[in-house]
């Protein structure tokens, strides 16, 4: 059985598992970066190694918000957001990289926390989701381990891309 077709919750618990392990393995990457590899771009509308850290920042805080209105206001409709905005608009680039990690590391332990406590029952309340349609809680944690693992993947793409370049510039 894939990890798709697993029961929602047991799929949820799983993908639990795995989010704790993200603010680590994102600390990991960023360790050995200097500052000219964070900030260099593969191409001119693709994302920097900062500017991915800051959208994974972005999504746990609007996914937090989600899984805590499920939590306490089921059925509303959230709106999605635009993902290039926020990160344009906070100017992440600007501000020391350790800043986005530690607010990551400590957002993502309060979600994790709150989510390890729930009920089956909790891990089944629902928001609508302007797009998707409705989304349980344990729906929205696959969901935010399966972009937490796809936008690790591009991070250390980009880093190990921003090293060669570094190494021949």
């Amino acid at each position: 059985m894939s990890y798709r077709e697993l029961p929602p919750l047991e799929r949820a618990h799983r993908a639990l598992a795995e989010l704790a392990r993200t603010g680590g393995r994102l600390a990991e990457i960023f360790e050995n970066l200097s500052h000219w590899e964070r900030l260099w771009k593969p191409e001119d509308k693709v994302w920097n190694c900062v500017q991915v850290a800051a959208h994974l920042l972005d999504v746990e805080l609007v996914f937090a918000y989600r899984i805590r209105t499920a939590l306490a206001e089921p059925g509303q409709t959230l709106e999605p957001f635009d993902q290039d905005r926020w990160v344009d608009a906070q100017r992440w680039v600007e501000r020391p990289v350790d800043d986005v990690l530690a607010a990551f590391s400590a957002l993502r332990k309060t979600t994790w926390t709150l989510l390890s406590e729930l009920s089956d029952e909790e891990w089944l309340r629902s928001y609508v989701h302007r797009e998707r349609g409705p989304q349980t809680i344990a729906d929205t944690v696959a969901l935010l381990e399966e972009h937490d693992a796809r936008h690790l993947v591009q991070l250390g793409r980009t880093a190990e891309q921003a090293r060669q370049a570094r190494a021949v510039a």
